[in-house]
């Protein structure tokens, strides 16, 4: 039986607000028709994005018995990404579209609108999710956005002639963000695309040579191409990096115990 959204709007913030209360704030949400709910807890004086628009953005993500699974502000760097691409879960883009540059929100997502039956990470399937965000910028448009358009329209190649146009103009307006690069690279290595994945990749190291994710991220795709001693050394230049890199300790070891 389908419930009427008045009737799911009132018995979702009753059980919002007694939580709250629970804890000695209260503030307002508002529940859309999708089943998010949000509240702005302070409001800013920046525009409203539009879709295409790169929102930049921190983070704290928590489960419903408050333990927390991720964090933007952790790392100490914002979250990058273009709003109604599909790059994040629906859950952000409907609730990322209903606020302006500078506000500092909490979004209750449904698991429909998050992660649905699926684990990932530390979250469980079917979990809804609590996101403590504030809207730190917003931009035009983006490098990896720009990138996928003329690799998909016209090649790899054509892709890279691209690139050597735009760093010769240190990117011009393009937003050049390292997770946005990042989730680019793994859409091509999904789709088996190596040339283009492990072009994105390179870059990524290439303008974050300090990141140990961008070199994780690099071996990976140097190990599905099969180049086993570039990938390992990907692999050591993460770990050095990023010493608490547990994957790419593992890989490492196997990749060490093969060539034994």
């Amino acid at each position: 039986m389908i419930i009427s959204s008045r009737l799911r709007t009132l018995t979702g913030l009753l059980v919002i607000s007694t939580s709250l209360l629970r804890a000695g704030t209260a503030p307002e949400f508002t529940t859309t028709e999708s089943g998010l709910a949000y509240a702005i807890t302070h409001h800013g004086a920046g525009p409203l994005p539009a879709p295409g628009q790169v929102v930049v953005a921190h983070y704290t993500g928590k489960l419903d018995d408050s333990t927390v699974f991720d964090s933007s502000r952790d790392r100490a760097t914002p979250f990058a990404f273009t709003l109604g691409k599909h790059q994040v879960i629906k859950g952000w883009d409907e609730g990322f579209s209903l606020l302006h540059v500078g506000d500092r929100a909490t979004l209750i997502i449904p698991a429909a609108l998050g992660y649905g039956d699926r684990a990932v990470g530390d979250i469980p399937a079917g979990s809804t999710l609590h996101f403590d965000v504030e809207f730190v910028d917003l931009k035009e448009h983006a490098l990896a956005d720009h990138l996928a358009e003329v690799i998909d329209a016209e090649g790899v190649d054509a892709g890279l002639a691209r690139l050597v146009e735009l760093k010769a103009q240190d990117f011009g307006s393009y937003y050049v963000d390292e997770s946005q690069l990042n989730s680019l690279g793994y859409r091509y290595l999904g789709k088996s695309q190596l040339p283009a994945a492990l072009a994105v990749f390179k870059l990524n190291v290439e303008l974050y040579p300090l990141s140990g994710n961008t070199h994780d991220s690099l071996g990976e795709a140097l190990l599905a191409n099969g180049e086993k001693a570039a990938a390992l050394a990907s692999y050591r230049q993460s770990l050095t990096l990023d010493p608490k890199n547990d994957n790419a300790a593992k890989v490492i070891a196997e990749l060490t115990a093969e060539g034994n």
